[in-house]
C-alpha cells in the first residue's frame, strides 16, 4: 500500500447520498496528472456503487426468500469498485466502516459480502436454491454449489 494513496469518501452537507472523494495534500505535491478530474470520476463511481448496491438490497428484502445471486452482484460491484480505484493509485480508508455507512448496512455484512463474492469467482458457481443464510455463514463450499 506504500505505493497507493488514501482515498477518504465523506458525505457532503448538502445532501445526504452526496459523496466527496478527498486525498492528502502530499498527493496533490506527488502526483502530476489532474487529481481533482480523478476525484472527481472517483465520487461518481462511488456514487453509482453505492445507490444500486442499496437498491438491490432493498429488493432483496422484499423478496421472500433472499436469492444470493444478488449478494454476488453487489460483492461483485464493491471489489469491481475497490480494484478501480486501485488501477488509479488508490486505497480506501476504512474500506469495511465507509461502505457499512453509505450501504446502510453492518461492517460485518460488508466482510461477508466481500469474502462470498471472492470465494465464488463466477454468478454461475452461486446456486439460488441453497439459501443465502448458507452462503453468507460459509457454509456452501464451491464445490457443492455448482451441483
Amino acid at each position: 500500500m506504500k505505493d497507493k494513496f488514501p482515498l477518504k469518501i465523506v458525505l457532503t452537507d448538502q445532501q445526504k447520498n452526496r459523496f466527496k472523494a478527498t486525498t492528502s495534500i502530499d498527493v496533490l505535491n506527488k502526483m502530476s496528472k489532474n487529481i481533482r478530474r480523478e476525484l472527481g470520476y472517483l465520487e461518481a463511481d462511488y456514487s453509482i456503487l453505492t445507490r444500486t448496491a442499496r437498491d438491490t438490497i432493498v429488493v432483496s428484502s422484499q423478496r421472500r426468500k433472499a436469492d444470493p445471486r444478488l449478494y454476488w452482484l453487489i460483492g461483485d460491484n464493491i471489489l469491481r469498485f475497490l480494484e478501480r480505484i486501485d488501477d488509479v493509485g488508490f486505497y480506501l480508508l476504512n474500506q469495511n466502516s465507509t461502505l457499512a455507512r453509505d450501504l446502510e448496512v453492518s461492517e460485518s455484512s460488508i466482510k461477508k459480502l466481500v469474502s462470498f463474492r471472492r470465494r465464488f469467482p463466477k454468478l454461475s458457481l452461486v446456486n439460488p436454491a441453497i439459501p443465502w443464510a448458507k452462503y453468507r455463514d460459509n457454509r456452501v463450499p464451491v464445490s457443492i454449489a455448482d451441483k
